[in-house]
């Protein structure tokens, strides 16, 4: 007859016993010392060998060569043990036995004899049901046994013992079994049982047994029965319904990477194999607890297969530690919450969505959060106290660029469009657009920060782009009133030829003063606003439309018939012999790097050799930034390349940088993006019947 494995390999000695080393030991020592005490207590988990310990003590007790740790397994005392048929051994269920009145008739045997052994060993299991008039009646006993009985008792949970039970009884604390003990022996089973298995199923029975070797074991015969005498992991997970953690694993880099369109991927994965969402959370925090665990500690002994402990690591090395740390503070709460939502999918796929929406501050961001609304009425009231102070307020604005475009953005009250980089495929942070503010928070760079990542873009965009919101301003629709009153003809002539002599300034100066009383409050805010913004933009010096149609034409000819999207893409490199920053910029622009990383190395040059020694060149005051960054900028060129030796050093970069090359790209795609809408039929046609023209181009 069959006979499960978890009963066919029973250890029956203290050398086949798997783990739990502290107590045959122990129990080892007294049998050859002869030092046994008369009460034992063992508790444990399910599984881990409480019982097993107590039949295997009861057996050297009772071993007819004598009391010894390693009984003969040959007499008839030992072969009545392992059959369960010793008659001196007693063992008693105290889950069914709860009554005092069954403890009482198990004390009235206590002074006879042993029949057949040398000791009488009452076996009582889940001891810890017993009653408390039951545990009462045993005290004494327990306390002053006859010297031919041994106590042994096992429970799950020793909290419910009375101390005076426990202070009679010398305890011992099974644990749990590594996963590694219980993969190795149920490896050692099969190959008796001679039963094909796959590595990674038996891994995964061991883990899914939390520790229980007796759960591994009952497992292990599910498994042979669903694989047909075989043990495949895909029979495995399948028939566990297991999480495959991997899709764990691409859940956190596409929440890393912010791939909207893979996370999608992923959540109907989960609700078309109705997963149980709250394991599904509990695996992704313990994977972020494990990354950020090896960052810190890169030598930790993971306990899963060689192919996910490879993956795991590599994981690592892309996710910073700040990110993993808000993913999860961000994963615990929703774990917490999950119980307060409508259902638990609800709880889960909120939770993914707040991994998605949040962040990290970085050290060169600030957080803006006055709505817009009651920036317009502070911008309105300042620019009624500029046009009644407006000589000494002009003589003394000084101000630089920077603020003054976030003073035109208040005022104009219009929201630009996003940048005409967003449609690059690196995940660049846009910085060069200060009229972005939204009515919610938002993080924008801020310019006065000493370690400011990403310099402000300096190009002829922004300019052109203030100069056009000036425009916006002119043309309100709140004009008309001026103009009736006190027409501004000379005004809107000296801003539409752009003065370049303090003359016409001084002239709209004195137009605006004289016509202050006259106009609406509305009106003048508007052209005071105008006055203002456009007063530092006369220091820069604006190319004429001769030297733009000329700038245009020699980009049209350098670049004719290449559309913009392949002027911004990078020219492919052999990745050999010296480092130049075409390969560099090629490198890590293609490369697993996190955007943060990325933009850091677009900073600096690297020189030397590829796959030798690297020298990599940056300015002063990105050092404390790479401090944090180099790590994972080193581990991912000796990941490619093995015998790089990698080195910084902090100067002053002279030679061209990826940052500017990518500027001089942006700014030919610009002008060949512009080349191309002029010359659109529809687009000639337009300007010629309407007499206009095209601002603010974008690229998407």
């Amino acid at each position: 007859m069959y006979q499960v494995l978890a009963r066919k390999y029973r250890p029956r000695n203290f050398i086949e016993l798997v783990g739990q080393n502290h107590v045959s030991r122990a129990l080892t020592s007294a049998l050859e010392r002869g030092r046994l005490h008369h009460a034992y207590l063992f508790t444990g988990t399910r599984g881990v060998g409480k019982t097993t310990i107590a039949r295997i003590l009861a057996k050297c007790l009772n071993c007819e060569t004598g009391v010894t740790s390693t009984p003969c397994e040959v007499c008839a005392t030992c072969k009545a043990v392992n059959e369960g048929r010793f008659i001196d051994l007693i063992e008693i269920d105290a889950a069914s036995r709860t009554k005092v009145e069954d403890t009482r008739e198990l004390l009235d045997n206590v002074p006879y004899a042993p029949t057949q052994g040398r000791f009488k060993v009452y076996l009582i299991d889940e001891v810890h049901m017993l009653s408390t008039h039951s545990f009462n009646a045993l005290l004494k006993t327990l306390e002053e046994p006859p010297e031919h009985v041994k106590f042994l008792f096992a429970t799950t949970d020793p909290q419910k013992l009375p101390i005076t039970v426990i202070s009679r009884c010398l305890q011992f604390t099974l644990r749990p079994l590594a996963v590694d003990e219980i993969t190795e022996h149920l490896t050692h089973i099969l190959q008796k049982e001679e039963i094909q298995a796959e590595q990674d199923a038996i891994w995964q029975i061991a883990e899914s047994a939390q520790g229980s070797l007796r759960d591994a074991l009952s497992l292990t015969d599910q498994a042979i029965a669903y694989g047909q005498g075989a043990i495949q992991h895909q029979d495995v997970k399948e028939m566990l319904g297991l999480i495959d953690r991997t899709i764990i694993y691409d859940l956190v880099l596409a929440i890393h990477q912010n791939q909207k369109q893979r996370v999608s991927e992923l959540l109907m994965q989960f609700r078309q194999q109705a997963l149980d969402v709250s394991l599904v959370l509990d695996q992704l925090i313990s994977t972020l607890h494990e990354l950020a665990l090896l960052q810190y500690l890169p030598d930790l002994s993971l306990k899963y297969s060689a192919e996910i402990n490879k993956k795991i690591m590599q994981l690592s090395q892309l996710i910073s530690a700040q990110d993993l740390q808000l993913y999860y503070q961000v994963a615990c709460k929703g774990r917490a919450d999950l119980q307060l939502a409508v259902t638990q999918e609800q709880g889960f796929e909120m939770c993914v969505l707040r991994l998605l929406a949040f962040r990290p501050l970085q050290p060169n961001e600030v957080l803006v959060s006055a709505p817009q609304q009651v920036q317009q009425q502070a911008a309105q009231v300042a620019v009624q106290a500029l046009v009644q102070n407006a000589q000494p307020y002009v003589e003394e604005y000084q101000e630089p660029a920077a603020p003054v475009v976030e003073i035109q953005s208040v005022v104009s009250g219009q929201i630009h469009e996003p940048s005409s980089d967003d449609f690059l495929d690196e995940p660049m942070l846009d910085v060069t657009e200060p009229n972005s503010i939204a009515n919610s928070d938002q993080i924008v760079f801020d310019p006065a920060s000493e370690d400011v990542l990403f310099d402000l873009d300096e190009s002829n965009d922004d300019v052109n782009l203030v100069a056009d919101n000036a425009d916006q301003v002119e043309a309100s629709s709140d004009d008309f009133l001026f103009d009736e009153i006190a027409p501004l003809n000379d005004v809107v002539e000296a801003e539409t030829a752009k003065p370049q002599d303090n003359i016409a300034v001084a002239v709209q100066e004195e137009d605006l003063f004289l016509s202050q009383e006259q106009m609406p409050i509305e009106s003048v805010s508007e052209v005071a606003a105008a006055k203002i913004v456009n007063e530092p933009i006369l220091e820069f010096e604006q190319p004429s439309l001769e030297e733009k149609r000329v700038a245009v034409e020699t980009v049209s000819a350098q670049n004719s018939g290449l559309m913009p999207q392949d002027i911004l893409r990078l020219t492919p490199q052999q990745l050999e012999g010296d480092w130049t920053v075409d390969k560099w910029e090629y490198w890590f622009r293609n490369s697993t790097l996190t955007p943060a990383v990325q933009e850091l190395a677009q900073q600096g040059v690297m020189t030397g050799q590829i796959d030798g020694e690297s020298l990599f060149h940056i300015p002063p005051q990105y050092e404390q930034l790479l401090n944090q960054l180099q790590h994972t900028l080193e581990q991912a060129l000796k990941n490619e390349w093995p015998n790089t030796h990698f080195q910084v050093k902090y100067t002053e970069v002279e030679a061209t940088t990826p940052y500017s090359m990518q500027n001089q790209r942006k700014e030919k795609a610009y002008a060949r993006a512009s080349e191309l809408l002029h010359a659109e039929t529809a687009v000639k046609d337009i300007l010629q019947n309407f007499d206009g023209e095209i601002q603010n181009i974008q690229l998407k």
